[in-house]
């Protein structure tokens, strides 16, 4: 199984490398601190991992954010959050934007193998704990705090299409550079870009890409 580690603390991700590298079946294609820096390297590597092991407090952009547009980019990817939290909204907002499971950084390794063999056969594992607390969240009627990010305060959401163009555009490509990229016309791309002015009430390329890179 080849496994990429997104985690800004350096020390326990040392220390997690070093408990995979015991595990015969398992191959670290890449560690970084960054979700932006995971992102980068996934759309530049010909190889791709199986699963991805993500933290979600880091700086910059967190691992839900990261998690998100991932999953909009490389849908087959699995993606497993590994971290110390264990907040209802962190939990709920981490499932919604696309993970496929969650365990606490301190489970051994046996069991993150276990989880690792769960998710690679369409499951969705979870610490004790976190699986506690959300059958607690669901008994409830437990609301979680709508995730920001890509949502409009109008209630709209950009669209998967919208999101790959703002990404190029971020990297400072013209619409024609998009629309060979994407396999779509130029006046395609133009009527995304409108949209978005629209949806994000901005009214400049220089715009888009500040709010993009601040999301």
């Amino acid at each position: 199984m080849k496994i990429g580690i997104i985690d800004d603390n350096h020390l326990i991700s040392k220390q997690l490398i070093q408990k995979l590298e015991l595990a015969s079946d398992v191959t670290i294609l890449f560690f970084t601190d960054r979700g932006r820096k995971a992102i980068d390297w996934l759309e530049r590597s010909h190889q791709k991992p199986d699963l991805l092991l993500m933290d979600i407090e880091m700086p910059d952009m967190d691992g839900i954010e990261t998690t998100f547009r991932i999953k909009q980019r490389f849908p087959e990817i699995k993606i497993l959050m590994l971290t110390v939290f264990e907040s209802d909204d962190k939990i709920f907002n981490a499932i919604k934007a696309g993970a496929t499971g969650y365990l606490l950084k301190d489970e051994k390794l046996e069991r993150m193998l276990t989880a690792f063999d769960e998710i690679m056969e369409g499951g969705i594992p979870m610490s004790a704990v976190i699986a506690s607390k959300s059958l607690k969240m669901m008994l409830s009627g437990f609301k979680p705090e709508e995730k920001t990010g890509f949502i409009k305060e109008t209630g709209e959401q950009l669209t998967k299409r919208e999101i790959e163009i703002l990404e190029y555009l971020s990297k400072g490509n013209r619409n024609q550079d998009i629309a060979d990229q994407l396999f779509i016309s130029r006046s395609t791309v133009k009527k995304h870009i409108e949209n978005i002015y629209l949806k994000l009430q901005l009214k400049s390329r220089v715009e888009l890409v500040n709010w993009y890179k601040q999301a």
